[in-house]
């Protein structure tokens, strides 16, 4: 699977390492163990983290060392879990530009970017990827490696629950066990463990919820105000997303944010049957089949929703 890239890695000396906008845990798990594998052979390597990452996740990463390094003076840039190269919010430019570059990702709507090479895969995450490219390098995965893969499986799995998972990713997820990985307390932090705060805007989402497509779909709507209100950041307040879908009946959820001042972020869950990466690729997003999204300007909440019933509308099942 990485025998194009592998050479391209093990002759950098200098990587810088990039991944998504609003970084969640597979993009911190997958990004942080690569910073530390490489770290172990004795690469100079950074992450070049943006702001806003999921809290939860953010807590549990093992990141090693933190060193001063210019992408400037990197002969590597790599990108994890980016669909694509706009995701990459501010470092777009500088990983565009970069001569030497590399992409590995899971998403099924990914666009190649990359100059050097790309990876995809129908697979769970893009550590499930981190974890079979380390195999293949023949690296050995310690414990607090382990740790930030097991992290990327569990929250982009949801907690291995969701239908992108197979017996290979459990059999990972196993093997990372075995090495000592805290799976118990991985699980707790990142699913059980909420500040009352969120509690508090959770009671706000469901005041704002609307039910549409005949109660086949459902809506959310914050916006900053209702954040402030209940004293919490988006950023720890991820589990908000799966309030729409996990209603009784419905077969896609949306939860609307608005960032700036004119753009929307529509983040879409489905349950059974419906491709939400083709609603979201539409739309100029992507994602996955089950979890995508997309942002939108110009529109109120009312045509967005009313916008995205119109695209389900064509795909029901009888």
């Amino acid at each position: 699977m990485f025998e194009k890239l592998i050479p391209i890695i093990e002759k950098a000396n200098k990587i810088a390492i990039f991944t998504h906008t609003h970084p969640d845990g597979d993009a911190m798990g997958s990004s942080y163990a690569l910073k530390l594998v490489l770290t172990s052979i004795g690469k100079c390597c950074k992450v070049f983290l943006l702001d806003d990452p999921d809290a939860s996740a953010f807590g549990l990463i093992i990141k090693g060392d933190d060193i001063e390094l210019s992408l400037e003076d990197c002969d590597l840039a790599i990108a994890l879990d980016c669909a694509d190269s706009k995701r990459l919010g501010m470092y777009e430019e500088p990983f565009m530009s970069h001569p030497n570059s590399i992409a590995i990702d899971h998403h099924v709507t990914h666009v190649e970017f990359a100059k050097s090479g790309t990876v995809y895969s129908d697979i769970s995450s893009t550590c499930e990827l981190m974890f079979n490219l380390f195999k293949e390098m023949d690296i050995s995965i310690n414990k607090e490696i382990g740790n930030n893969i097991y992290v990327g499986l569990a929250t982009d799995t949801g907690n291995f629950k969701y239908s992108c998972i197979s017996g290979d990713t459990l059999r990972a997820a196993g093997e990372l066990i075995d090495l000592g990985v805290d799976f118990a307390s991985i699980s707790k932090a990142a699913f059980d463990t909420k500040p009352k705060a969120y509690y508090d805007l959770m009671g706000i989402a469901i005041g704002k919820l609307r039910m549409v497509c005949d109660g086949k779909a459902a809506a959310l709507y914050l916006e900053s105000e209702d954040f402030k209100k209940a004293g919490i950041k988006e950023s720890e307040a991820n589990g908000i997303v799966n309030i729409p879908n996990s209603i009784e009946g419905v077969e896609v959820g949306a939860f609307i944010r608005k960032r700036d001042d004119d753009e929307y972020k529509v983040s879409l869950r489905s349950n059974k049957y419906i491709d939400v990466s083709e609603i979201a690729a539409e739309r100029g997003g992507g994602g996955h089949v089950r979890a995508s999204g997309y942002s939108v300007t110009g529109k109120t909440v009312d045509e967005i929703i009313q916008d995205l019933a119109e695209g389900l509308d064509k795909r029901w099942q009888d």
